[in-house]
């Protein structure tokens, strides 16, 4: 019984990438978006920044984690993805070699967020390597999806840019203010419940005991 719950479980996290979205179901991380992701390359630095500091520490506390004592998990798993900012520090100068300064404190506050801490000690812990492995994929892909879409979005609306090119004349530079941001989250979390409404899929509660204040 207990093999076939965790073979379902592990199928379920393709689930993370749309209706069980960290950031538009769970509402996990916003703050990080709505203030640094404001064009197409802090989108993609912030993806690669997330794979990053998410994906090791998820498989840590399921091969681990799990047989530390409990007051040592949580900083293990900080201590974990903040080291994992280096080489992420690395990839990102591909994207650009000022982007990761641009963000600035954007990319190490997601070291320390909801997903790679909490979210691990509640559901990583309790699962096998390769269910958190997966987990971290799904996670990965589903918050590299939305910073990317928004950040190109606020970049073309704001300067007619993407990626630096110039593409129109548009000039709306208020869209880069973290209240922008926060609006253009809430249409996007709109538009996947509606999606997730037309398609019948059930309503997942998956991130309903995670809350940031846990770390």
């Amino acid at each position: 019984m207990t093999k076939i719950k965790e073979k379902l479980s592990a199928k379920d996290s393709l689930a993370h990438i749309f209706f069980s979205n960290p950031v538009l179901v769970g509402g996990l991380v916003i703050g990080q978006l709505a203030a640094g992701d404001t064009s197409l390359q802090t989108g993609a630095a912030l993806a690669v920044t997330f794979l990053f500091v998410t994906i090791p520490v998820l498989v840590f506390a399921a091969a681990v984690g799990k047989y530390l004592p409990r007051w040592l998990r949580i900083v293990t798993y900080m201590l974990i993805s903040g080291g994992m900012l280096f080489p992420a520090y690395i990839a990102c100068s591909g994207i650009s070699a000022t982007v990761f300064d641009s963000v600035g404190i954007y990319l190490p506050l997601l070291a320390v967020s909801t997903i790679p801490t909490a979210y691990s000690v509640k559901y990583s812990e309790k699962h096998n390597v390769l269910k958190a492995l997966l987990d971290g994929i799904a996670l990965s892909a589903g918050f590299g999806i939305v910073s990317i879409i928004l950040g190109a979005g606020r970049e073309f609306f704001g300067y007619g840019t993407l990626w630096g090119i110039k593409i129109s004349e548009n000039s709306f530079p208020a869209i880069r203010l973290p209240f922008w941001g926060f609006i253009l989250l809430g249409f996007m979390a709109a538009g996947i419940g509606a999606v997730r409404i037309l398609c019948k899929k059930p309503e997942y509660a998956h991130f309903g005991n995670v809350k940031e204040d846990e770390v």
